[in-house]
């Protein structure tokens, strides 16, 4: 199902822990299908001061018909600022592979060419591990002809390949958005195992940071990680904010939730329904007589992780029938809707009925909102503002929002229960709700 690079994160992530990492340009598991030999680079994620054992293999690319009939020489080698080095070598004539440098060397050049090859192994990987290489091999053809064959120049950087992979992560997330309608009950089991031990990973590099000595590296991977981040366990809903809902596995499905609040439409001194530059201008509308207020949730209804949720202070929605994430608190607030010509509509598992209904929510102030937590960085969503600041989530900024409501001015009035949102009663009847949007730095 290609979620082999999700799987590759989880070791990756790992790896982060000490600082100064090195990928290999191109999957050392993945042939070349143009060359007849190829190298292949184990573990394919390197680290410069802790990954041991690294091994460089040379071997024939069993995809591709090679000229040679017999081998006299297998070398590796790599580039120099005068042509090409040699590593290690290995001939016909001689027992053992001979070598350049700091690696030890394994070989076989004898027999059917599926057999053969020439690996050499760092015990410590360093400078010398890392550069420009390729495998030369020379031998006879049927018809006794000297011939050379040689790989396709490997590759193995340090840090800027970094970037370049969780960049391709994130891409590969929003793909899988697409393709989770096709998948079996089994396939979604599997990549939810993919996503939590990916959370762990990163939680775990959270709490080895301070004793990193390569900070500069680190500050660079952090606006990153929101990339890879998935939103945390449990059943709950967000705002939709005019960019949609956010591109994440947990959210596939839930884009159509809405309520269609039919909301004063009579004459009024009070202020009338308004909404900010985050959500659209539809979000409040008229039709004929009739005043609505359009919105829109981002619902959770499937678990793809079990990460728990920073501590913070905001609000989020909770849904009906499910009890709030830990460690959020549930509330509750009833909106009084037109009383006369009521057209309203909704689709949702927030609200108890179209009909005034009442919006659930889950919030918490476990912590200062100035203290950044970590959620997924890679769409632009919302939260409620909760304790008169919005919570600052890493790599993002964020901008103050609103919506304002008028309610109904007659019969029931607007009731408020338990915790809930930062909101002002505008008027005699109404109600405003401060919202945090947060886009990507």
């Amino acid at each position: 199902m290609g979620r082999c690079r999700l799987c590759h994160a989880i070791s990756l992530s790992m790896m982060i822990l000490h600082c100064a990492l090195a990928l290999p340009v191109e999957d050392g598991s993945v042939p070349n299908n143009d060359a007849p030999f190829q190298l292949i680079v184990n573990p394919k994620l390197v680290n410069r001061f802790t990954t041991h054992n690294m091994t460089l293999l040379c071997e024939h690319n069993s995809n591709v018909q090679t000229r040679l009939d017999e081998i006299f020489r297998m070398r590796i080698v790599k580039k120099s600022e005068t042509g090409w080095d040699m590593i290690a070598e290995q001939r016909d004539v001689v027992q053992n592979p001979s070598v350049n440098g700091n690696v030890r060397a394994s070989a076989n050049i004898k027999g059917d060419i599926s057999t053969v090859f020439l690996q050499i192994s760092w015990d410590t990987v360093g400078d010398a591990s890392f550069g420009v290489f390729k495998c030369d091999v020379t031998g006879f053809d049927a018809r006794a002809n000297v011939v050379t064959e040689s790989s396709p120049e490997f590759e193995i950087r340090e840090f800027q390949n970094f970037i370049e992979h969780f960049e391709n992560l994130s891409k590969e997330t929003k793909m899988k958005v697409e393709e989770l309608k096709n998948w079996t009950e089994n396939e979604v089991y599997e990549l939810k195992k993919d996503f939590h031990d990916i959370e762990n990973s990163i939680a775990t590099l959270q709490r080895n940071k301070t004793s990193c000595d390569c900070e500069r590296r680190l500050s660079s991977v952090e606006t990153l990680l929101g990339s890879l981040t998935q939103w945390p366990g449990g059943f709950y809903a967000l705002l939709r904010p005019k960019t949609g809902c956010p591109v994440d596995l947990a959210f596939f499905g839930g884009s159509d939730s809405f309520h269609k609040i039919h909301s004063e439409s009579q004459s009024s001194l009070d202020p009338g329904d308004l909404q900010s530059q985050a959500f659209s201008p539809l979000t409040s509308f008229r039709v004929g007589s009739d005043n609505f207020f359009y919105m829109q949730f981002c619902e959770i209804t499937r678990q793809f992780n079990l990460t728990p949720w920073p501590l913070g202070s905001f609000c989020i929605h909770k849904l009906l029938h499910h009890p709030c994430p830990a460690p959020f608190t549930t509330g509750r607030v009833s909106i009084d809707t037109e009383n006369t010509g009521f057209a309203g509509d909704a689709r949702n598992n927030i609200a108890d009925r179209v009909y005034d209904p009442t919006l659930t929510f889950c919030c918490q102030g476990n912590s200062s909102a100035t203290g950044p937590i970590r959620l997924p960085t890679e769409s632009p969503f919302l939260l409620y503002r909760y304790g008169d600041v919005c919570q600052d989530v890493r790599g993002m900024s964020v901008s103050e929002e609103f919506i304002r409501i008028n309610t109904d001015d007659s019969g029931l009035v607007d009731d408020l229960y338990g915790v809930y949102p930062d909101l002002d009663r505008v008027g005699s009847s109404g109600i405003k709700f401060y919202l945090c949007y947060y886009t990507k730095l």
